[in-house]
């Protein structure tokens, strides 16, 4: 996992609201450490994605 990942995780972590807090899954980094998956981390990924999803070219176009 790189560097910016666990900055941006950490940073994710520190700014949510309390409910948001509870563990929904978790991830083992590098070094054995458990990182708890929040809803909220997962609907800024999913906002995140969002934001940078392109819509396929058609395979028919000429």
């Amino acid at each position: 996992m790189t560097q910016r990942v666990q900055q941006k995780q950490r940073l994710l972590s520190e700014n949510l609201p309390r409910p948001s807090l509870q563990a929904r899954g978790y991830l083992v980094d590098e070094q054995g450490r458990e990182i708890a998956i929040t809803e909220r981390m997962i609907q800024q990924a999913c906002h995140e994605l969002d934001q940078q999803w392109v819509a396929p070219r058609s395979l028919n176009a000429s």
